[in-house]
């Protein structure tokens, strides 16, 4: 069997009796938590991930299965002896949080997503990463001219948004950022599960989650959220004014206040 090299690197901050995982969006590094660090530190210690494809995270390109997530997942957690954490994650990060507490529900005492992706597929994804569209999303990925003419295509027909078309712009711009984007949404694809499956561990476990969305938020429609989340009996759902590139920031003294019941349970 073919083994896959990879370094999932993660820095640890703070010496609090409490572990939090943290896990940031698409484009993103460890640092985008940065100005969390000094509300955090007194009660927790906290790990900040570099997602693979990003920061100092390197993988050979291949598909990352969960049975791959939950290795690599406990080993970090026995070097690092750890027994219950609580976990973050923004975009796509909050799929990878919604993986690991499918994975291990008994060890997790928060579960807190902020505007995360892994709940909905978008057609878009759905289509770049098909049998059929793959081969099209890396053609495309690999000649932007061709790409940005059929995104100004789509503003024009509005088969979506103009909102949506200046963030894919933004996000695309320069060959390391589209290789970024090819490789995150074809190797992760595997990273799902479905949220009825997620929401009947959450239930049976009793595992407080908090869900942060934000009203201004195009690229994780709140709507789009809320409707599938419905089954979770421990959910709270909290609403910010906000972007999506936005929301890290937006939560930076919120978070603190929804860890903070841990500390009476």
């Amino acid at each position: 069997m073919k083994t896959t090299k990879s370094n999932l690197f993660y820095r640890k901050s703070g010496k609090g009796p409490h572990p939090l995982i943290l896990l940031h969006g698409f484009g993103q590094e460890h640092s985008a938590f940065d100005t969390w660090l000094k509300a955090l530190e007194n009660n927790h210690t906290v790990y900040a991930f570099d997602h693979y494809y990003h920061g100092q995270s390197t993988r050979e390109d291949s598909p990352l299965t969960i049975a791959q997530w939950k290795q690599q997942f406990e080993d970090f957690l026995l070097r690092e002896d750890i027994t219950k954490f609580s976990i973050v994650g923004f975009s796509l990060g909050g799929r990878f949080a919604l993986v690991t507490t499918n994975l291990f529900p008994e060890r997790i005492r928060h579960l807190i997503l902020i505007a995360p992706d892994g709940i909905f597929r978008s057609i878009w994804f759905r289509l770049a990463t098909s049998s059929l569209g793959n081969p099209l999303f890396k053609y495309l990925m690999l000649h932007p001219d061709h790409f940005n003419t059929l995104l100004d295509t789509f503003k024009t027909l509005r088969i979506t948004s103009s909102s949506m078309v200046r963030f894919a712009q933004k996000e695309l711009q320069g060959k390391d950022n589209r290789k970024r984007v090819y490789r995150t949404w074809t190797y992760f694809k595997p990273i799902q599960v479905p949220i009825s499956m997620v929401a009947r561990v959450i239930n049976q476990h009793g595992i407080q989650t908090h869900l942060i969305l934000g009203t201004l938020d195009s690229i994780i429609p709140l709507g789009k959220i809320l409707s599938k989340t419905t089954k979770i009996r421990t959910l709270e759902t909290h609403k910010l004014p906000y972007k999506h590139h936005h929301m890290i920031e937006a939560s930076k003294t919120l978070v603190p206040s929804l860890l903070s019941g841990e500390f009476f349970d």
